[in-house]
């Protein structure tokens, strides 16, 4: 303890640092007050999200011809064009058989290990359940506003507003993880000019996202989506992952283990919808609006990481899975991005690099930087008059993963699953010391990296079959109950 320099960090240091509440609305008002957060969580200024943004090259992007997984633009973008997509294909579907050997030499996948992965798989985001992801889903009948029910709608402050949100959340299996952020005129840059093809589902082609003061609700036609100018308030949360089969990502049980949590986002989504609409507001969501990640670093859910794609929690790591943003006119109090040390954390790890079978995750002494990492030069970039639809976003210096490596490549995210921040919460003082030092001591980052190898903590080497045999690892939803508590 003395080592760390924990030993003399009694009252005084503290204090330094934790939130002092000097009444009960004091508390109310507080971030705290919605999310169960460590001490050494400490706010950022709204707006501040830890790395450098660049306004001047951040636009609303046109992602009319941008397709990473329908594999109907990729082949034709990808260097080399469709021939070398092909052979990229076999090759990195070989360099995972390679990785599985190397953790598992005699692994075999039995006839169950294979058929829980093709039924995660068809559930997942393959399928047409997935597809309500998008504005308005496939409903039936809509709930009934309570105009139509002949009742007052609901008012309550931000405060309340966001606490009932989470609450509601926690039936549908979104959170624990719940943050606000504000759009404004500057960061609706980060929302799509023209959405991607749809991702999920059917084909959807692109459509001009269009901002209107002049309406409440949101509409869609065959080329257009209009959000309301009154939707500042964005919600930001996911739903939890499957960690125990995350950690077999290779084997075809771990590798689809999260693709199921798009189909059940989705019906998440509607229930959203639904519920805000019974409340007398309204919403709009879509999985093809916006980038994954910002909005959760911006909102409080995480920090900026080496995988590029993901919010990184301080709490849950990379085991929160598919993003779910909504916009929407209810009031809410919104929760300041955060500095738990991850950002800083990330500079000396590269676990999630070391895992990635295909090299899509710039390894250690590839610092932050504004490069696309895919190869692309930002200044060829068609939306500003040059030949290429860039598979990256620039503005930013940090860490980026070369999605043409990446596509399709049947790893099972194993980059996500190894990262060290995915300790299960379960009152052990250790990962709460780890923490805390990364936060407060960045220092010693080298040596807890290390420490996670050597102890193998993040290293993906379960045994696949040995989950079926293990009943302490069957979680309803494959979620550990220890990452849902609210």
């Amino acid at each position: 303890m003395k080592g760390l320099g924990l030993a003399g960090a009694g009252i005084g240091a503290a204090a330094a640092t934790t939130p002092v509440f000097h009444d009960l609305d004091d508390l109310m008002s507080s971030p705290q007050a919605v999310m169960s957060r460590a001490w050494y969580v400490k706010n950022r200024e709204f707006g501040d999200i830890g790395i450098e943004l660049d306004w001047n090259l951040i636009k609303r992007r046109d992602l009319k011809e941008f397709d990473n997984w329908n594999r109907k633009y990729i082949p034709q973008h990808y260097p080399g064009g469709p021939t070398a997509f092909n052979a990229h294909l076999i090759s990195n579907t070989e360099k995972v058989a390679d990785k599985t050997k190397e953790l598992w030499p005699d692994y075999q996948a039995s006839t169950r290990d294979i058929a829980l992965g093709k039924a995660l798989f068809a559930v997942g985001n393959s399928s047409i359940y997935a597809s309500n992801c998008e504005m308005g889903g496939m409903k039936v009948v809509p709930t009934q506003t309570p105009e139509q029910l002949g009742i007052p709608k609901w008012e309550g402050t931000p405060e309340e507003n966001l606490r009932m949100i989470k609450a509601a959340f926690s039936v549908v299996g979104l959170g624990p993880s719940v943050g606000v952020a504000e759009l404004t005129e500057k960061n609706k840059n980060f929302i799509w000019e023209y959405s991607p093809i749809s991702t999920f589902g059917p084909s959807v082609p692109s459509r001009h996202i269009v901002f209107d003061d002049n309406i409440s609700e949101y509409y869609t036609t065959s080329d257009s989506i209009h959000i309301p100018g009154s939707h500042k308030y964005v919600i930001t949360t996911h739903n939890m992952a499957c960690d125990e089969l995350m950690r077999r990502p290779y084997s075809g049980m771990g590798g689809h283990a999260e693709r199921i949590s798009y189909s059940r986002v989705a019906f998440a989504k509607n229930f959203v919808e639904e519920f805000i609409r019974a409340l007398g507001y309204h919403v709009v969501y879509g999985h093809a609006l916006q980038p994954a990640t910002v909005w959760g670093i911006l909102g409080g859910e995480g920090e900026h990481g080496r995988m590029g794609q993901m919010v990184l929690s301080p709490e849950y790591g990379a085991l929160m899975r598919t993003h779910s943003i909504f916009y929407t006119d209810l009031p809410l109090s919104f929760t300041p991005p955060v500095d738990a040390g991850i950002t800083k954390f990330c500079e000396t790890c590269g676990m999630c690099a070391d895992m990635c079978p295909v090299g899509a995750i710039p390894k250690v002494g590839i610092g932050r930087s504004w490069d696309s990492f895919t190869g692309q030069d930002w200044a060829n970039d068609k939306q500003l008059g040059g030949n290429e639809v860039m598979y990256n976003i620039p503005g930013y210096k940090g860490w980026r993963s070369n999605l043409f490596e990446c596509a399709f490549t049947p790893c099972g995210s194993a980059c996500k699953s190894s990262c060290p921040f995915n300790t299960i919460p379960d009152g052990s003082f250790m990962h709460n010391i780890v923490k805390t030092t990364v936060s407060t001591m960045p220092l010693f980052n080298s040596f807890f990296r290390n420490m996670e190898e050597n102890m193998r903590y993040g290293y993906l080497d379960k045994e696949p079959s040995s989950w079926w045999d293990n009943p302490k690892e069957w979680h309803i939803y494959g979620t550990h109950p220890n990452l849902l508590e609210q």
